[in-house]
């Protein structure tokens, strides 16, 4: 490697690695004697709320209270009144520390770590909240959001419920009003990731807008492509997956607009030190960091070899790469699920190749439903139609597949060495490999 890209390389694992030193010693916020008290105080919603069939959960950023300012508190309320990002409230409630749970016998989530990372070390379970007057200062975040809400709110009143939920978690990334049983049906086909905004979407998404902007000069198509990407990433969250996702979609642009080759492997590494970077410990207790991560890095290693030999299977419509993308994912990403969440999908592949041909389309005819219904009622209930014959389509084959009796497998609770041994041996055959090709290239 040259000087100049081994600095560069150097420098940002040198920052990550400090970054997770820092999150390793890090301290909560001092809160005096307030732990399993009432206390009651203000402060600012600072993340979009969550909507659940009981109520809702606020991200709150305290600004008032006995116990200090400047924290931030996750606190469960009641469904009304509705709150919104940016939003000055009062609230009341039993401060707590959060606690671990177990899922199963032998694994325990790390609820607490799963909630540090984004910097948030107490929790309300049942909280008193209100709106203040104070008015919410107007931001692209916030008006963001707001043309979210109305486009979830058309698809409600067009398509119903759960074709409405499908749709919203498939363009939007909001999953929430799936409910608890739906979900599970997802994950045990093994296709929870296009209602969680995954990088399947993401590149969907960042497509269209490039298709959208072919009229646009290359530069300029470029710069906005960008900026649409980067902006519908705000939208819809900012999860792990869709930053990830949104930063490598940017990688390429920019090495588009400097006409540069565009090396998948680096962009995915750049990424995911910068997250860590700007967050670390998403490095030890953000699932979807994690999965999303070795998810992409599985499509890099193994769908192109995989894909060689499956030259029997049609590639119309796509089968050949849905197939090998699958698989690649799939066999990387499955020993970490197993061993965190002691569950695989079986028939994962067969729910793949049913469904994954129809997404984009699918998206298409949401996307236009959700948008229509700001300007007509009438034209967002005619492309209605489409996407709910698309969205009826895709919950039949998920809820009629999980019901089948060997949908997904349960394993029990195993080292996490077997683990990092697998990873260690796939990794290195494949540097091993790709440093054979290139000397015989050369």
């Amino acid at each position: 490697m040259k000087k100049g890209p081994a600095l560069f390389w150097s420098i940002f694992i040198a920052a990550a690695a400090f970054r997770v030193w820092q999150s390793l010693y890090a301290e909560p916020p001092q809160i005096g004697d307030c732990l399993k008290q009432t206390v009651e105080g203000s402060g600012t919603i600072s993340e979009e709320p969550q909507r659940t069939g009981t109520g809702q959960v606020l991200v709150v950023d305290v600004d008032g209270s006995r116990c200090g300012s400047g924290f931030l508190i996750r606190m469960k309320a009641k469904a009304y009144p509705v709150f919104s990002y940016g939003d000055h409230i009062s609230f009341k409630g039993k401060l707590l520390e959060p606690m671990n749970f177990r899922s199963d016998p032998g694994r325990e989530f790390d609820y607490k770590g799963y909630l540090a990372k984004d910097g948030i070390y107490y929790e309300m379970r049942s909280a008193e909240a209100s709106k203040d007057d104070l008015a919410a200062r107007p931001s692209v975040t916030s008006i963001l959001y707001a043309i979210k809400r109305r486009f979830v709110e058309n698809l409600d009143r067009v398509l119903g419920e759960p074709h409405a939920a499908l749709a919203a978690g498939l363009v939007v990334g909001e999953k929430a009003a799936l409910g608890k049983s739906l979900l599970d049906d997802f994950r045990a086909v093994g296709l929870i990731h296009i209602v969680v905004l995954s990088g399947f979407n993401i590149t969907i998404v960042a497509a269209a807008i490039r298709k959208v902007l072919s009229f646009l000069p290359r530069a300029w198509g470029i710069a906005v492509g960008g900026i649409g990407i980067a902006l519908f990433g705000v939208m819809v969250g900012g999860g792990a997956t869709v930053i990830r996702s949104c930063f490598m979609a940017g990688v390429a642009l920019s090495a588009d607009l400097f006409r540069r080759d565009y090396d998948v492997i680096r962009a995915l590494m750049f990424a995911g030190l910068v997250m860590v970077i700007q967050s670390p410990m998403v490095l030890f207790h953000d699932p979807g960091f994690q999965l999303s991560f070795l998810a992409t890095a599985g499509l890099i290693m193994l769908a192109s070899p995989i894909e060689e030999r499956l030259a029997f299977i049609t590639d119309r419509f796509g089968l050949r790469g849905i197939v090998a993308a699958t698989l690649s994912t799939q066999l990387f990403v499955s020993p970490y699920i197993l061993y965190t969440m002691g569950q695989l999908s079986v028939i994962g592949m067969a729910a793949n190749i049913l469904v994954l041909p129809f997404i984009p389309v699918t998206m298409l005819t949401v996307f236009a439903t959700g948008i229509a219904g700001m300007a007509s009622i009438a034209a967002s209930q005619a492309l209605g139609w489409a996407s709910h014959i698309l969205l009826a389509y895709e919950l039949f084959v998920v809820q009629n597949l999980a019901r089948l009796p060997f949908a997904a497998i349960h394993v029990p609770a195993f080292s996490g060495w077997w683990v990092a041994g697998f990873y260690s041996v796939i990794l290195t055959v494949f540097f091993l490999v790709r440093s054979m090709n290139r000397r015989k290239t050369k």
